[in-house]
């Protein structure tokens, strides 16, 4: 910590100190008021937070909060003298997303500092954690696809083309090791913090396997959801343990890593593997600022589980998407933490928590040094979802956080319905791109041809025996050419729909042209005549109706188009 004597000694200077009675308990931390009034002059880190009245709305937000708190500093005049001294000297940090700054003081002056008209709150700077692993062990390199990943339907994802391109996933972790072959050249910025929230100069580098291995399920080329997608990584939690300053430096540098808003290189969505058991208000102001911002925040829940009322913040905010984790079974995990989760102070309620789940035991990924290895935590299943919000918005760029969670809520496995152990349930990448108007099954007629043109020549020698009649009446003198437009055997053709049984491997043909396919509800199913065929996974709805045009097939149905798909059952 910085040695920073001339400044506090300018504080106690320039504030004068209130008596006892006039303390405010509402702005300064309960702790501080405490060793307040006890006399305290032991120096502690603090966040000071300031009143900002921000309304904007988007990217504009980074830099008017920026503005807002630098005119906030200047307006306070004389008073703000040791502010300024400490801001100009490096002593204090900026913290911008939060509206506030981190200043070394005692808790008298901390007190006294909380008295001033323009100050929200003062509270120390807490510590924040990785939730610990369940299990840690070494693995080989994925032989296939892993089951975390066919367990919400990445490859149907990737087939229709949505790998997570053109996203970028806010990475706040232990740190990373870019040179892993999983992960080359998808880390496009990376920022290590210490707990006063400053930068410290410094190459990438994971100083655990922690947040190599949560990089590895969001990008990675062999166990990411959005293998596509990029990285901005800020190492916040060295060896698994950071500051609130410290994640708050990180979140605010993964939104804006050049500090410049007119520039757009930040994070579409952002994992947070972190947090501590409780409600804590404290983060309530950052997270609502980067949903201003259009960001999506997806944090883990804890592993604090099995019993109730176990999450951790911040992922228990009732805004964020809160993420639990699942078995292969699609079993809530034992350590994944319960709701519900009760908010008193700026938020106030009992919210249902986490939002959804994904899975978070035996989850094998990248290890540092080219290594592979698996663990298991609420700290998997966040990043596996946050990967999925980034082939979301690969798929519908733009899309707003509420349409995002929407999506992808409507799609999990309970059907609408929400619980504390796994909130709306497993999530479904496919179902949620399809919430978002993007066609999974749009790719599927591109390996279609390749069976079409196989049935395709079965009718074509149909035609060839048509001829072999006429033969037959070509010992008839003058009737020989009416045999001729016996295109008689064209009828035949007509029962070509005979060959419809013919369907795709491994699909049922469920009705000819003008058919009514029933009782498919999610069921695989393929229509149409023969050469021309739509098949997949249809939605909940239990019938459709279906007409085959041109070469295309049309479903048709009262309520909506059958959402199909190449996925498996």
């Amino acid at each position: 910590m910085k040695k920073k004597a001339g400044i506090l000694t300018a504080l106690g200077v320039v504030l004068a100190l209130g008596s006892a009675s006039q303390a405010s308990a509402g702005t300064l931390s309960p702790s501080l008021l405490k060793r307040a009034k006890a006399g305290d002059q032991t120096q502690v880190g603090v966040i000071v937070r300031f009143n900002v009245a921000n309304t904007t709305q988007g990217r504009a937000l980074y830099k008017n909060l920026r503005s807002q708190l630098a005119a906030k500093l200047a307006a306070l005049g004389p008073s703000a003298g040791f502010l300024n001294s400490a801001l100009k000297s490096g002593a204090a940090t900026q913290l911008w997303l939060d509206e506030s700054i981190y200043l070394p003081m005692t808790p008298v002056q901390a007190r006294a500092l909380s008295l001033l008209p323009f100050v929200s709150e003062v509270f120390e700077n807490f510590k924040v954690q990785i939730p610990k692993a369940v299990a840690l062990s070494a693995a080989s390199a994925p032989a296939g696809t892993p089951w975390h990943l066919d367990k919400i339907g990445a490859p149907q994802a990737w087939a229709a083309g949505f790998r997570g391109q053109g996203i970028r996933i806010g990475h706040l972790d232990s740190g990373i090791d870019p040179s892993h072959p999983d992960l080359a050249g998808k880390v496009v910025a990376f920022q290590e913090f210490n707990g006063d929230g400053d930068r410290v100069n410094s190459q990438p580098h994971d100083t655990t396997e922690h947040g190599t291995h949560t990089a590895g399920l969001m990008v990675g080329s062999k166990t990411g959801v959005a293998p596509d997608a990029k990285i901005i990584s800020a190492l916040v939690l060295p060896n698994n343990e950071g500051t609130f300053a410290q994640v708050i430096a990180g979140m605010q540098y993964v939104l804006d890593p050049d500090n410049n808003a007119d520039t757009n290189d930040g994070a579409n969505v952002v994992n947070m593997s972190l947090g501590i058991p409780g409600t804590y208000d404290e983060f309530i102001v950052p997270v609502q600022n980067m949903l201003k911002a259009g960001v999506v925040p997806v944090f883990a829940i804890g592993n604090f589980g099995p019993s109730s009322s176990s999450t951790g913040s911040p992922g228990n905010l009732p805004d964020v998407i809160g993420v639990g984790a699942v078995d292969q079974n699609g079993q809530v995990a034992s350590f994944s933490s319960r709701g519900p989760v009760a908010w008193q102070g700026k938020i106030n309620g009992v919210f249902i928590k986490p939002d959804v789940a994904a899975p978070g035991v035996e989850i094998t990924s990248t290890f540092p040094g080219g290594k592979y290895g698996a663990l298991s935590g609420s700290s998997q299943a966040s990043p596996i979802t946050a990967g999925a919000v980034a082939v979301m918005l690969s798929a519908r760029p733009g899309s707003s956080v509420d349409t995002v969670k929407n999506a992808l809520y409507g799609s999990a496995s309970n059907a609408g319905s929400k619980n504390n152990n796994v909130g709306y349930g497993l999530i479904n990448l496919p179902g949620a791109l399809n919430k978002l108007g993007a066609n999974t099954s749009a790719p599927a007629p591109a390996p279609t041809p390749t069976p079409a043109p196989a049935p395709a020549p079965t009718p074509a020698p149909a035609p060839a025996p048509a001829p072999t009649p006429v033969p037959v009446p070509t010992p008839a003198p003058a009737p020989t050419p009416a045999p001729v437009p016996t295109p008689a055997p064209a009828p035949t053709p007509a029962p070509v729909p005979a060959a419809q049984p013919t369907a795709p491997a491994g699909y049922t043909l469920c009705a000819p042209e003008g058919g009514t396919c029933t009782n498919v509800a999610n069921k695989q199913v393929a229509f149409g005549t023969a050469g021309s065929y739509v098949f997949g996974i249809n939605d909940s709805s239990p019938n459709f109706q279906c007409t085959v045009r041109s070469g295309a097939v049309t479903p048709h149905r009262a309520a909506s188009k059958p959402a199909l798909s190449r996925s498996k059952p």
